[in-house]
């Protein structure tokens, strides 16, 4: 080969070169400008998530734009801070994240970019914070009248109620062994804590009594939630119960033996045959009144789906996530009604009351006196019902 020819190859040689530093520079460049973009830091990517289309906010959070803001805001207030490079904002999400989709830690840290270690730590911290917020309160002996039991009302007898109590069951994993796990096997023979709660007819959450083992009888938490002073009842004041808890005239419960869940109402309706006694009306209107306690928690586990897939998590952990969740329950339910808006009814899937009969062995004082009055106030208010239907 000529020495021209060699020139010749060499110039070539070196201009292919050149075209590929200049190819794989170009596609270096779009490969860091991809993961530029799919890497905003927190400051960056949450006030976009912010200004974008509400439904994805509201898909993300849980929660409005509005709400999202204001929740921060509160949780500053309280003490929560920035930790090193991460905002308030970024652990919020964060945490509403893994409350209101189940998303493991490894995802979160995959998606935020940070170590598990930390968003671990900031999960612990917006709990704690969270829980800090005051808005699941006991109403006081002058609290107003319902409207939903007002005068002028079909349910006007039940002024004097507070709101019910009932209470459901959460997926659990315990730290115990084995031989201790039977005592948080349900009826279904599932892990679960059984968790109480008392709600206004606005389904608010009044009080929560988490933790409780998956065995335990409902009566026996009532029962103590009352000794401890848990559950305070005003004078002249009560709270609906089903027919699992004994009437007391703390609790009043339906008349056993006589129709209470809808579908049996519903299939008398239909035989124009609604109510043979005027029990059967008392039963009706307490179960419309009492229905509200469902209604809470359905909304309340499908929006924080990690009550439906609890992770295993240390178990005074999954404790706290359940009053968490409440609270933020109420929350969001009070800023909405600030603003006269709901978000709540792409929750809520309706489905029949379906009461358990329970053993009727119920709280409290029990004595003959005792009995009496609340047999007499659920008589009284039967009787007023029958009298004006």
């Amino acid at each position: 080969m000529s020495s021209d020819e060699e020139r010749a190859l060499i110039l070539l040689m070196m201009k292919s070169a050149q075209w590929m530093c200049t190819v794989m520079q170009i596609c270096m460049q779009e490969l860091m400008e991809e993961d530029n973009n799919s890497s905003e830091t927190a400051e960056e990517w949450i006030p976009g998530q912010l200004e974008g289309d509400p439904s994805r906010c509201f898909e993300s959070y849980r929660m409005s734009t509005e709400n999202f803001n204001i929740l921060c805001d509160k949780l500053k207030a309280k003490g929560l801070a920035c930790k090193g490079d991460v905002i308030v904002e970024d652990q919020v999400e964060m945490f509403l994240q893994i409350l209101g989709h189940a998303t493991n830690i490894q995802k979160i840290s995959e998606d935020f970019q940070h170590s598990t270690e930390t968003v671990w730590r900031c999960f612990r911290d917006v709990l704690h914070y969270v829980r800090c917020m005051d808005y699941i309160n006991l109403p006081s002996s002058n609290a107003r009248v319902h409207q939903k039991v007002s005068e002028g009302t079909i349910h006007a007898p039940f002024k004097d109620a507070l709101g019910v109590i009932d209470c459901t069951h959460i997926p659990a994993f315990p730290d115990l062994d084995t031989d201790s796990l039977t005592r948080y096997r349900n009826r279904k023979r599932m892990l679960s804590q059984n968790v109480m709660a008392a709600v206004d007819f606005d389904g608010n959450f009044l009080t929560v009594i988490a933790g409780w083992e998956g065995e335990a009888d409902d009566n026996r938490i009532l029962r103590r939630a009352v000794e401890n002073g848990v559950i305070i009842v005003p004078p002249g004041k009560y709270y609906l119960v089903d027919r699992g808890y004994a009437n007391t005239p703390q609790f009043l419960g339906p008349y056993r033996g006589r129709p209470y869940r809808w579908a049996e109402f519903h299939a008398r309706h239909q035989n124009q045959n609604l109510y043979e006694c005027p029990e059967d009306l008392f039963n009706h209107r307490h179960v419309q009144l009492a229905s509200i306690v469902e209604e809470t928690f359905g909304i309340l586990k499908s929006r924080f789906k990690i009550l439906q897939m609890m992770p295993k998590y240390e178990y005074k952990i999954q404790v706290k996530i359940v009053v968490a969740c409440c609270i933020l329950h109420n929350f969001i339910k009070h800023q909405n009604s600030l603003r006269d808006v709901s978000d709540e009814s792409s929750f809520y899937v309706p489905a029949e009351y379906d009461i358990p009969l329970g053993d009727n062995v119920g709280v409290g004082d029990l004595r003959v006196n005792n009995i009496q009055t609340a047999g007499n106030l659920r008589d009284n208010i039967r009787d007023i019902l029958w009298a004006t239907r």
